[in-house]
Parts: C-alpha cells; sequence; structure tokens
C-alpha cells in the first residue's frame, strides 16, 4: 500500500468513527479533548489493517492510554476488553471483519 493511499484510508477512518461518534469519547463521553480513532481489534488481525469505522472506536487521550493495554501487558483494563468496546459501537469482530472484506481490503 503506496504511502498517500495509507495517510487517506486513516485520515476517512478517522473522520468516519469520529462522525458515527459524534466526536465524543465513547468511553468516558469527553467532548472537548483531542480524540483519537482507536483499533478495536489489532490492525494485524484484520485485512488491510482494520480501517473500517466497524473496527473504531473514538476514545480520549486518557481512554485510549487504557485501551492500549490489552496490547502492551496482555490484560485489558476494566471496561476496555475489545468485545466491551464493540459493544459500546454496536459492532463486533465478525462485523468489523465483513466491513474490511466488503471493502476489498
Amino acid at each position: 500500500m503506496g504511502k498517500l493511499r495509507k495517510q487517506a484510508l486513516r485520515a476517512a477512518f478517522r473522520e468516519a468513527v469520529f462522525t458515527r461518534d459524534g466526536h465524543c469519547c465513547r468511553v468516558c463521553s469527553a467532548s472537548d479533548t483531542e480524540l483519537d480513532a482507536h483499533h478495536i481489534s489489532d490492525r494485524t488481525t484484520m485485512p488491510g489493517g482494520g480501517y473500517v469505522k466497524e473496527n473504531g472506536i473514538s476514545l480520549c487521550k486518557p481512554c485510549h492510554r487504557l485501551a492500549e493495554q490489552l496490547w502492551e501487558t496482555g490484560v485489558a483494563a476494566p471496561g476496555l476488553t475489545p468485545e466491551q468496546l464493540y459493544a459500546l459501537i454496536g459492532s463486533s469482530f465478525a462485523r468489523a471483519l465483513r466491513a474490511c472484506q466488503e471493502r476489498g481490503a
């Protein structure tokens, strides 16, 4: 994947996730802070890096750090398992995978 294509894909992913989530952290509802578009399932487990809104959630910086704990330690912070994050956006690993496949990633 070319650098420009990946940048465009990342930008579209972020915008789709932020728009769906109303530009608020889906865990703590913060809206007056910088947000990250967090990949719920690791990008390496999804075709094309999982850049679909069904695999993304808007998180503020503190909540994003907590969500990343799973990938750093192997143990999810309370309330931040992938299944719990998917539930917050009405998605699942299966839905995210299907969205990646439909996009042709």
